[in-house]
């Protein structure tokens, strides 16, 4: 859900567009006929917090359903039993399709993928520096006898903005 208001404030996909999916519609047709005036972010927030509150409740009812279905009261009986948290078929189905039409349209959009060659490049290329001169890491991680793990951990700990701007340092 989150990651359709990330699409849309970046520009790569639209509301119109995200009614494609029965999920979205329904609450964006609920939302409108409950409030006609909502519009731009204030209506889209509304939807998500539904879309939300509707997939929270049916992994909710539908795993307190399992449980009772299993007849489980213990821990040994979790352990024994098959999965019992999940959605109900019809939510994971609609979820499904979201997670399929959000990787068609925004995780493999273009500008999308550009962006991750790019970081891969960065974090490539700071492993790589940094192996070559341990100095550059501070002591905690320069003096660890596992270098690479330790570089890999310190890559790993980084923000975009801090990786950017170490790989700016490092490369000139």
């Amino acid at each position: 859900a989150h990651d359709m208001d990330d699409g849309i404030r970046s520009g790569l996909i639209t509301l119109e567009a995200l009614r494609a999916l029965p999920l979205f519609a329904r609450f964006h047709d609920a939302v409108l006929r409950e409030h006609p005036q909502l519009h731009g972010r204030r209506l889209l927030c509304e939807v998500i917090r539904r879309l939300l509150s509707a997939q929270v409740f049916d992994l909710i009812d539908h795993t307190r359903r399992q449980i009772a279905l299993h007849g489980i009261a213990s821990e040994e009986q979790v352990r024994l039993a098959p999965p019992l948290v999940g959605f109900s078929a019809q939510m994971a189905q609609q979820a499904g399709e979201v997670k399929r039409w959000l990787f068609a349209h925004l995780y493999r959009h273009p500008q999308v993928t550009a962006k991750m060659d790019e970081a891969q490049a960065i974090v490539r290329d700071l492993f790589a520096a940094y192996l070559r001169e341990p100095q550059r890491l501070p002591a905690a991680y320069a003096s660890q006898a596992d270098l690479p793990r330790a570089i890999a951990d310190y890559i790993a700990g980084m923000t975009d903005r801090f990786a950017q701007m170490k790989f700016n340092e490092i490369s000139g």
